[in-house]
């Protein structure tokens, strides 16, 4: 009777931030058609602002637009779903209270290094794969907006990129994918395995990016399992914040002259292969020790409960 209710209340609860998503992210998509139409730009024809205004004005249209998907696709939807659901049974429902360990840091950045190969392995399977017209027009759309967006030249507008680009995503998919997807899921099928994997599916599906399907399954996996074992929200915000700071600091800071991607470009070597056995053998004892990594308590609650 306990499980058929808890079962019912998952139900619920997905139902419920389902909703809430789909209301708020047509609330921000009326607002950025709103600013649209005051900055003279037509949505349905991404190309016009390529060839319409002067860089600097892209620029600000792009971020502005980005901003206002992230807030009202995932964050606030996160903060309505705790606000409304779960505040009164969990104040610190997202794990917020407490800072990561140094140790527990230096262990998620190791794995994170450690995909890497896997990261490019999916990308070349992705290559594989061949994509419609529509398809191929909107990755072609995207790679220019990236570019527009990530070619500044003043510390200025690359602090704005950090907030649009990095920080807001970082914690407004970590809240909503992380923080209640996959711990719906968890609750749901009793599987931690299957949930995080069937949560990073959505983390790449949401981004309707095609050429990176893969290699963001990939990363939404490990950020999901760095979740699980660590029982501390900070650790993928933290990581996935750094995994978008990287382009796009890169090109500002003279690291490199290309936008970072490896969803594009990636041909199977045998250097290839043999970074990924090897960060496979690494891996499996890095993981099997992970316990001096993190908190006792953090492996206690997810035995018990599977959250």
């Amino acid at each position: 009777m306990i499980k058929e209710r808890k079962n019912t209340d998952n139900k619920t609860e997905l139902l419920a931030i389902t909703l809430l998503v789909l209301l708020l992210s047509l609330t921000g998509t009326v607002l950025s058609f709103g600013y649209a139409y005051l900055n003279n730009v037509d949505l349905t024809n991404m190309s016009e602002i390529f060839n319409k205004g002067s860089k600097d004005h892209a620029r600000r249209f792009f971020r502005t637009t980005a901003a206002i998907h992230q807030i009202f696709t995932f964050m606030l939807p996160s903060f309505f779903f705790w606000w409304i659901i779960k505040r009164k049974e969990a104040g610190d429902y997202f794990n917020l209270n407490k800072i990561p360990l140094s140790k527990a840091l230096i262990f998620s950045f190791l794995c994170i290094i450690l995909s890497s190969p896997f990261v490019n392995l999916s990308a070349w399977l992705n290559q594989l794969l061949p994509l419609p017209a529509w398809a191929t027009s909107l990755e072609s759309d995207a790679a220019k907006m990236i570019s527009t967006i990530l070619s500044v030249d003043s510390p200025l507008e690359w602090i704005l990129n950090l907030l649009v680009i990095a920080a807001i995503p970082a914690v407004g998919e970590e809240l909503f994918f992380r923080g209640i997807v996959q711990t719906k899921l968890i609750n749901y099928f009793k599987s931690p395995h299957l949930a995080i994997w069937l949560g990073a599916f959505f983390f790449s599906a949401f981004h309707f990016q095609f050429e990176g399907f893969f290699p963001r399954i990939v990363l939404g996996a490990v950020l999901g399992y760095l979740y699980y074992w660590s029982n501390n929200l900070w650790i993928p915000i933290i990581l996935h914040f750094f995994n978008n700071a990287i382009p796009v600091s890169a090109p500002y800071l003279a690291f490199s002259e290309q936008i970072p991607d490896v969803s594009t470009g990636v041909t199977l070597t045998y250097s290839l292969v043999m970074a990924a056995i090897g960060a496979t053998i690494f891996g499996y004892f890095l993981i099997k020790n992970r316990r001096f990594f993190f908190e006792s308590d953090s492996f206690k609650t997810n035995e018990h409960t599977n959250v």
